[in-house]
């Protein structure tokens, strides 16, 4: 267990944050209070896809720019069957991009996430934010990814799986546990392109 107010999560963006310069930080604070649909995901194509694990999806923040993310967990089972998770799907989205909707540019490198592990439902494909582009399967590399989300408690936060499983030590990538909304997503690709235009650009 972890004390309250010790979130490592929280401590890390404020920590990031206050590394901004003073016109970042102006823009990361308006994010919060602008529409969601003027940084909402383009919808790409709206699809009824049954998700299997090694899918991998763009998503595109921008007009011909699509970022890579795969599939390594879909419905989840819950130990607690905790209704905002359990049946959900957990997905890692990378810093790798292309220009077109095509599994072709894929190369994942764990390293370069451009944001946390994130849980979420089927309503970003139904709705077309994600689009499935092929499926690689899941390697041996990535069963055993040392990854968990941070989850927060009444009195108490602790580690764990995306099941529920309790995790003694903070694993090496670490996401914040429970359903990511509909702008989620978005908002946190926005703030990491917000500091890091350069994201943007193609070699």
């Amino acid at each position: 267990m972890i004390k309250k107010n010790e979130n490592p999560l929280a401590k890390e963006w404020e920590k990031r944050y206050s590394e901004q310069p003073a016109d970042i930080k102006q823009k990361l604070d308006e994010l919060y209070q602008i529409n969601p649909k003027k940084y909402q995901l383009r919808v790409i194509k709206k699809t009824k896809v049954k998700l299997k694990e090694g899918d991998v999806f763009v998503l595109s923040p921008r007009e011909n720019i699509y970022f890579y993310g795969k599939v390594l967990k879909t419905n989840i089972d819950h130990k607690e069957k905790d209704t905002f998770v359990h049946g959900k799907n957990v997905v890692f989205i990378f810093k790798l991009k292309t220009t077109v909707p095509s599994i072709d540019d894929f190369k994942p490198d764990y390293s370069q996430l451009l944001i946390r592990p994130a849980i979420v439902d089927i309503s970003y494909w139904n709705k077309g934010f994600f689009y499935n582009v092929g499926n690689t399967g899941i390697s041996d590399y990535e069963k055993n990814l040392d990854y968990g989300f941070y989850r927060i408690g009444i009195k108490s936060d602790w580690y764990c799986k995306e099941d529920g499983t309790v995790l003694e030590t903070k694993p090496k990538i670490l996401g914040l546990y429970g359903i990511t909304t509909i702008t989620g997503i978005a908002r946190l690709v926005e703030k990491e392109l917000i500091i890091n235009p350069k994201l943007l650009e193609f070699d």
